[in-house]
């Protein structure tokens, strides 16, 4: 028989009902890794409930200073591709695609 342990509980903070699925596992018996699926066995899933409280995402990062802020605000290092690509240009380095070559271009080997 598979087992999926889900883990359930309230928030420390506002004490919200939450489910952490990060923390969900599908354990698979034998049969139904033979059948190459989670709960393909003739006797199915057994679903385990833990207790587990901890803060939930909202408080986390209100906690941490982040929490109500808009986008353009809240992580300034997500941009980081979008300037990190300017600045490649500015410094004059370019793409396989910018030189004319493709990306799947195999180098020919001198003989």
């Amino acid at each position: 028989m598979c087992r999926m342990m889900i883990f359930r509980g309230h928030c420390t903070c506002c004490d919200q009902p939450q489910t952490w699925v990060d923390l969900t596992q599908e354990l698979s018996c034998l049969e139904a890794k033979n059948n190459g699926w989670f709960g393909g066995c003739r006797r199915g899933i057994l679903v385990q409930e833990h207790d587990f409280s901890q803060e939930c995402s909202v408080c986390h990062e209100e906690d941490e200073g982040v929490g109500g802020l808009d986008e353009s605000h809240r992580m300034p290092f997500q941009q980081i591709s979008q300037t990190q690509t300017q600045t490649q240009s500015s410094l004059g380095k370019r793409t396989a695609g910018e030189r004319g070559e493709s990306s799947d271009a195999s180098k020919k080997q001198r003989t």
